[in-house]
């Protein structure tokens, strides 16, 4: 399995290199081999054709417009990526990149590539606190959020979850977007970290897309095996009911 990381030394805040982390170390203990290639230039050209999971980190506002112009100039390989299916994993402030347009405190805006139907609004105050959401396919998801922009869904685009502590994209129930394999969240942590059903989810999805890449032919998705994870069970267990107690952010 290819995964392309992309400007790891610009989008750098909250840990989220441990996302790529965990996507190795999961598929290490199902048996599928892992190649990371690191894209550090912004002139660089993504090579999505042997691709199979992109990732995004999160990254200051003002990197955002330099890193919307690198991905506009791969716009068409990076629509057909999408379009057929390939994994994209974004997290935080990156979704000012692959959304509609971010609105700045100072009245500019800011035009991100559009694989989400997403319009995103600076705020006057950072908010951070702990993020509990559940996904359509019933994976509750724990992390944190350091939550720099509101987010509004377009008419007919799909949250990724539902909120279930926190303040979720803009303090409503709706957390995060998803279109077909293209996914953003507000959790950090890093997520996939403290949350490997979910980090195998993101494998399944682009084994899917690519048969061969299975460890044996004709195999179906990977089953999560609980008893490979039981520290990160009994984390989301303890974050849980720790956060039962407390009033939701505001």
């Amino acid at each position: 399995m290819n995964i392309l990381w992309l400007w790891p030394d610009i989008l750098n805040q909250h840990g989220d290199r441990g996302n790529v982390m965990a996507i190795k170390r999961v598929c290490g203990l199902y048996g599928v081999e892992t190649s990371v290639t690191r894209v550090t230039r912004l002139t660089d050209d993504l090579d999505l054709d042997t691709t199979d999971i992109v990732m995004l980190g999160p990254g200051e506002l003002a990197v955002m417009p330099r890193i919307i112009g690198s991905l506009s100039k791969n716009a068409v390989k990076l629509k057909a990526f999408a379009e057929n299916g390939g994994v994209l994993f974004a997290t935080g402030t990156t979704g000012a990149a692959i959304g509609v347009q971010t609105r700045r405190l100072d009245g500019t805006y800011i035009y991100g590539v559009g694989l989400l139907d997403i319009a995103c609004r600076e705020r006057e105050a950072v908010l951070g606190d702990d993020l509990i959401f559940r996904t359509p396919d019933d994976m509750t998801v724990c992390g944190i959020q350091i939550h720099m922009l509101d987010i509004d869904l377009g008419e007919n685009q799909k949250s990724f979850g539902e909120t279930i502590y926190g303040y979720g994209n803009n303090g409503g129930k709706a957390e995060g977007a998803i279109k077909d394999n293209v996914i953003l969240t507000n959790a950090l942590g890093p997520v996939l970290v403290k949350n490997p059903w979910l980090t195998l989810d993101l494998i399944n999805r682009a084994l899917a897309r690519r048969p061969s890449l299975r460890a044996a032919e004709g195999s179906e998705a990977i089953q999560f095996d609980p008893d490979l994870f039981g520290l990160e069970l009994a984390s989301a267990e303890a974050i849980k009911t720790f956060n039962e107690k407390k009033e939701k952010p505001k």
